[in-house]
């Protein structure tokens, strides 16, 4: 199991490589990771119907935010936009879908909603003390370097079950 779990480590610090050196990342890294994470998921010894279900939850939220970006942008442009043609690459897409597949549904939705807030408070930072003024943001590159920290936190650090929404929730009830 650790093997996986370093493993696992290893593609998304590639993701996170590829995509701030050249803002693309080869999508085979995609499915690999997909496939260790329900591999790790079963590994856990969790319940098969629970892992599904959590998996089609988080698809499903993500599938409505990009809809509602889509939507969002076509009523402001007053003509259907494509949030893939310019505004969200597809490794982006990607690397979410493949995050989707290994956490709950809380812990994705608090890695969703930090990693994004983190990664543009990071760009924001760069792009102020940098002479190098860059459009693009490698969402993909450093939302993978969050989830290996957040990875290596519940993983060794202070062990929990990311694939359970318990711990999370006994932290807000306290």
């Amino acid at each position: 199991m650790q093997v996986i779990k370093i493993v696992i480590l290893a593609l998304l610090t590639l993701v996170f490589v590829q995509d701030v050196r050249s803002r693309s990342v080869y999508w085979i890294l995609f499915p690999c990771l997909v496939l260790l994470f329900i591999g790790l998921d079963l590994l856990q010894h969790h319940l098969y119907a629970d892992t599904w279900w959590s998996i089609a939850v988080n698809i499903g939220f993500l599938v409505v935010q990009f809809l509602m970006v889509s939507v969002y942008f076509s009523i402001k442009n007053s003509r259907w936009i494509n949030i893939t043609s310019g505004m969200l690459g597809w490794g982006d897409i990607l690397l979410l879908l493949s995050v989707a597949f290994y956490l709950s549904f809380l812990n994705f939705l608090l890695f969703y909603i930090i990693s994004l807030v983190a990664v543009l408070l990071l760009w924001l930072t760069w792009q102020a003390i940098s002479a190098k003024k860059d459009r693009h943001i490698p969402l993909a590159g450093l939302q993978a370097l969050l989830m290996v920290l957040f990875l290596i936190s519940a993983w060794w650090i202070k062990p929990v079950d990311i694939n359970s929404d318990d711990w999370l929730l006994q932290l807000i009830h306290r």
